[in-house]
């Protein structure tokens, strides 16, 4: 008997998570009218493009001799401490205060032109952000 009840609450949970997980996605001011879709909505639209293989190919063979050493035009390099490094993703923004260096001019003309956007060196990582937004585009980690 008792095996037979855990089953029934076993599936009830089943039913009703998806229904409960739903609720409360809000302060309350909202009317119901697709609030919470266009906020995600929003976020995926700012994140559209990436970097491409031929710019990770180069900026990572560019890379390739300084790997663990200073590199001449930025210096030494020491990566984040891991709860920055975690805060830089996709999506996100910079943390406010944090080190950040541009790539050396003479990478940045080998990549293509991307209007608006700007590569930059954080930690041992290189980002490239939406200048207007400074939302982060993309990430390529660990390639100093």
């Amino acid at each position: 008997m008792q095996s037979s009840v855990g089953w029934v609450i076993v599936l009830a949970l089943i039913v009703c998570g998806p229904v409960s997980a739903d609720q409360g996605q809000g302060k309350g001011n909202g009317k119901g009218h697709g609030h919470g879709a266009s906020a995600a909505s929003s976020t995926e639209a700012t994140v559209v493009t990436i970097v491409t293989t031929t710019e990770r190919s180069l900026i990572q063979g560019y890379f390739i001799p300084y790997r663990g050493g200073p590199v001449p035009t930025l210096g030494p390099v020491k990566p984040l401490p891991p709860g920055i490094a975690k805060k830089i993703a996709r999506g996100g923004s910079l943390p406010p205060g944090i080190a950040k260096r541009y790539l050396p001019a003479d990478l940045v003309t080998q990549l293509p032109p991307r209007p608006g956007q700007q590569w930059l060196v954080v930690g041992t990582d290189v980002i490239l952000i939406d200048i207007a937004t400074s939302v982060i585009v993309d990430v390529l980690r660990d390639i100093l």
